[in-house]
């Protein structure tokens, strides 16, 4: 059975995945542009907010998801 914890688990790889993608492009340069864009501050802000989702179901333990 899939747990909140378990669900937590999963979401905060996906976030930290996702943050670490992004700040990882942005330093190889990768686009057309130099810097830092705005479709990059969203996805990292996208990926605080699900780490941050992803931590209050950790916390909320071995409930049934």
């Amino acid at each position: 059975m899939v747990t909140k914890r378990h669900l937590g688990l999963f979401l905060l790889s996906v976030a930290l995945a996702l943050i670490i993608g992004i700040l990882a492009v942005d330093w190889m340069g990768i686009g057309e542009w130099g810097g830092f864009g705005p479709l990059q501050r969203i996805g990292v802000g996208t990926g605080a907010v699900l780490a941050v989702v992803a931590l209050i179901l950790i916390r909320l333990g071995d409930r049934p998801a």
